[in-house]
């Protein structure tokens, strides 16, 4: 296996193991009652900043249960979900000026 294989096994199984943990943290917190059709339910958002060569940050956000696209631009989540969106905006925002 090269290096640039095995670098990109890593970043795949991080993403991956990540997932993992959200979706079991997500499912031991729930109450399986919680939902109904016309709420998503508890919701959780995960936001991990990793510290990326020597001055660079990579962003991984995993979102339990998933966003939904209602299309035109617009997205249905919890109110934790939302908020994370806004601070993730947020902080694009501050690097881009």
């Amino acid at each position: 296996m090269t290096e640039a294989e095995r670098a990109d096994a890593a970043l795949h199984w991080r993403e991956l193991a990540l997932a993992v943990l959200t979706a079991a943290s997500a499912a031991a917190a729930t109450d399986a009652g919680a939902a109904t059709d016309d709420q998503l339910g508890p919701g959780r958002a995960v936001i991990v900043l990793e510290d990326v060569d020597s001055d660079g940050v990579a962003v991984h956000v995993s979102f339990h249960p998933e966003l939904q696209d209602l299309g035109d631009g617009e997205i249905a989540g919890t109110p934790a979900q939302i908020a994370a969106l806004e601070l993730l905006d947020a902080l694009g925002a501050d690097e881009t000026e």
